[in-house]
């Protein structure tokens, strides 16, 4: 059918069938617009049971007016065939991400609460879907959850109100095992709380990475919906919160009386874990770790150059670095970050008072002495809070032996603060074959370069990755260094953004072909797709599968954090940057991932107690001061916040360099000719090098000349400017947005979903 018509519509695709209907693609040249059109699959239009479907489907949609349901626009007829034309739901749909694995516990939340505010619009019409299951559902680009397909819908009769959604309905058996309830396999009444029961599933499957109920044929599956009590998803999957597993056992129970009452009941469960609370409290992953029990913390304290040459202090902080990161990937495991960790070398305070500062009960501290192509390595496991020894051991080493090591110390460690390890996490920490040794050293060097942050010393660490690769092109922790180097000075915007990430994609690309399980090179994909090619779905796959791969990767957490929260998906990226935070305490720029989170949220007042504790810890931090500055300005602390600005872009001699944020700062301080001045003199240094348009945009959107702002809009756009991630949600962008040209750009971006 594809290049046919159908009444008015051009037909340029097919998105897929059920078990009655397919779906098509299609142009409305009319409204310029592409819809979905639904037709009775060929082989069932003499069906009338299959006819009959369709127009109570048609009945259905017709009632429904809800973001989360795809809208129906007309029930339209040419010649003898009918057809739905419906809103065109861009994404993939749930079945396609759980494809690639089980979600982050805050992310199955956020999208069961979505799916239940949506079944709740369609029980207050007295609709009840009866075929939830993860192909009727859609992610858009933005994230955001869509159920689909109401053709098995159930109309409950003779009631009004929303109390109908609850009344008796027509016993009937349809649906899609393994997503039915047991009154609907053995024909009972079925209503709202049906398919709360297959929201439960839903949510098992998102956070287990399995259905909850499966045999190895249809009979099987029945007996066990009706009969059996699935294991608990925090039993099949550690970590997750006891909360999240006493909602979805609730909406499992075999009798409907003993469910939730209503779908919007488990939304406002599910939101629980988003309401205002302290850092901990919202962290959105797991509760587990109240009181400790069932869930361990560690800090991997810097291990010691035993050398005493400062030159080999590269080797020591890389063993730390890799511990910690082999550490990380236990999920049932808090393990403090690098940059938090980092922060305490060469201290001398209490490992007490550090313990109960990071809230961790164990630490680790080691030492390592290089000799040659030799390393000795001496660890020790302290239970800091009771002030004991747990065990320590010495290792003599070859250095082609290292990554070995690593997982052989990660793996005693675990099992010495009886940690439960699922076995995928036993497999990823199996020792690994021996490495180059040339190529470890070089990778050290440069991870010890880039790990510092500056432009500089980023581009330095370039140099090292391209050593180790000389010396083992099959090395794929080089390429993640290499990936994440690039992809830093594309953030940063030390480059333009076609070369970063193009480079970064490259490197990442070429490290997973040699080992797919490298986080950091699933974190830096993602950081592609996001900053340049602008595809969320697949930044999201790339980022929840980085998660996976290491849960304690604060730095991907964080930016995952504000992937989400340029697509306007807040609770969940407070969320998550506040577990990151959790994660790395003592992180600068884990503070700044709090404070961007709630800044697009709009909630600016907290978004300054976290900046403000980002500044306080380092005052002469760049972001601290600006970012700072950014939120201050929105609460109309003008004065406070240009001094700020300044005192974040100055360089080293004190004089300022022309910048659009110090610009805007002046503008909103009443300086107008300066600020003038300052935006002009921006401008002449973009005829010279690199400068971020959207900046230059955000001036001219504060200054209220719309249309010269969204010239420099188009001009980012065009230059794959990485700031229009958050075209969306920007505040000073607030005055474009009734704009057709800002509307435009949205759905070129595939924002406005």
């Amino acid at each position: 059918m594809i290049g046919s018509t159908l009444g008015r519509y051009q037909i340029v695709g097919r998105l897929g069938q059920g078990g009655m209907g397919v779906v098509w693609r299609a142009t409305d040249p009319r409204l310029d617009r592409e819809v979905a059109l639904k037709l009775v699959r060929e082989d069932a239009l003499a069906d009338e049971e299959a006819r009959k479907r369709f127009r109570i489907e048609a009945r259905a949609l017709s009632r429904l007016l809800h973001p989360g349901i795809a809208t129906l626009f007309d029930l339209d007829q040419d010649g003898d065939v009918e057809f739905l034309v419906m809103e065109y739901v861009p994404g993939e749909t749930l079945a396609d991400l759980l494809s690639h694995g089980a979600l982050p516990e805050a992310r199955a939340r956020s999208l069961g609460a979505e799916i239940a505010e949506a079944l709740q619009a369609a029980h207050e019409q007295g609709i009840v879907h009866r075929d939830l299951k993860p192909r009727n559902v859609v992610i858009t680009p933005a994230g955001r959850a869509k159920v689909l397909d109401f053709g098995l819908a159930h109309f409950v009769a003779g009631v009004s109100g929303v109390s109908r959604a609850t009344a008796p309905g027509v016993p009937v058996m349809a649906g899609t095992l393994p997503y039915m309830a047991p009154e609907q396999i053995q024909q009972r009444v079925v209503e709202a709380r049906t398919d709360v029961h297959a929201l439960g599933a839903l949510l098992y499957e998102m956070v287990v990475g399995e259905p909850a109920f499966t045999g190895s044929d249809p009979v099987s599956v029945m007996y066990r919906i009706v009969n059996e009590v699935p294991s608990p998803a925090g039993q099949k999957r550690p970590g997750i919160s006891r909360a999240l597993d006493a909602v979805i056992e609730r909406c499992l129970r075999k009798s409907p009386e003993q469910r939730f009452p209503t779908a919007a009941a488990v939304a406002g469960e599910l939101r629980q874990a988003f309401a205002p609370a302290g850092a901990r409290g919202l962290a959105g992953e797991s509760d587990s770790s109240e009181s400790g029990q069932g869930f361990r913390s560690l800090l991997v304290l810097p291990f010691e150059n035993r050398s005493g040459d400062p030159t080999q202090e590269f080797l020591a902080d890389g063993l730390t670095d890799m511990l910690i990161t082999d550490l990380a990937q236990i999920n049932a495991l808090r393990v403090i970050s690098r940059t938090s960790a980092m922060r305490l070398k060469g201290g001398t305070r209490a490992l007490a008072d550090i313990a109960r500062d990071l809230n961790v009960q164990n630490v680790v501290e080691g030492s390592a002495l290089r000799v040659g192509d030799r390393v000795r390595v001496n660890v020790q496991l302290v239970d800091a809070l009771a002030d004991r020894g747990l065990w320590a051991k010495s290792y003599d080493r070859d250095l082609t032996d290292i990554l070995a090591l690593q997982s052989e110390l990660a793996s005693a460690i675990a099992e010495e603060i009886r940690v439960k390890v699922t076995p995928a996490e036993q497999q990823r920490l199996q020792p690994r074959g021996p490495v180059n040794a040339a190529a470890h050293v070089a990778y050290l060097r440069g991870r010890a370069l880039w790990n510092r942050w500056s432009t500089a010393e980023v581009r330095e660490s370039i140099a090292c990755f391209e050593e180790a690769l000389r010396a083992d092109p099959k090395y794929a922790l080089a390429y993640a260094g290499l990936a994440d180097a690039y992809a830093t000075l594309g953030s940063t915007r030390a480059i333009a953004p076609a070369e970063a990430y193009t480079k970064a994609r490259q490197a990442a690309e070429q490290g997973l072909a040699f080992d797919e399980t490298l986080s950091e090179l699933h974190a830096s994909l993602a950081s592609v797709f996001r900053m340049y090619d602008w595809n969320w779905p697949s930044a999201e796959r790339e980022f929840l599968r980085a998660l996976e791969l290491n849960p304690g990767y604060a730095v991907a957490r964080g930016r995952y954090a504000l992937h989400i929260g340029g697509l306007g998906r807040f609770d969940e990226s407070v969320a998550q940057a506040l577990r990151a935070l959790e994660l790395d305490p003592l992180s600068l720029i884990g503070h700044t991932f709090v404070g961007d989170a709630m800044f697009y949220a709009r909630r600016f007042e907290d978004s300054i107690i976290y900046y403000r504790r980002c500044h306080e810890m380092d005052l002469s931090f760049g972001p601290g001061n600006t970012d700072l500055a950014r939120s201050l300005e929105h609460v109309g602390r003008f004065a406070e916040a240009l001094e700020l600005m300044k005192r974040g872009t100055a360089r080293p001699d004190g004089t300022l360099p022309p910048t659009s944020g110090l610009a805007i700062m002046q503008w909103r301080a009443g300086q107008v000719d300066e600020a003038r001045r300052t935006i002009a003199a921006v401008k002449e240094v973009a005829k010279e090098r690199y400068i971020a348009p959207f900046g230059i945009a955000s001036f001219h959107a504060v200054a209220g000349e719309n249309a010269e702002a969204l010239n420099w809009l188009e001009r980012a756009y065009a230059e794959r400017d990485g700031s229009m991630v958050f075209l969306r949600v920007h505040p000073r962008l607030d005055p474009l947005r009734g704009e057709p040209r800002f509307r435009a750009l949205l759905a070129k971006m595939r924002l406005d979903t």
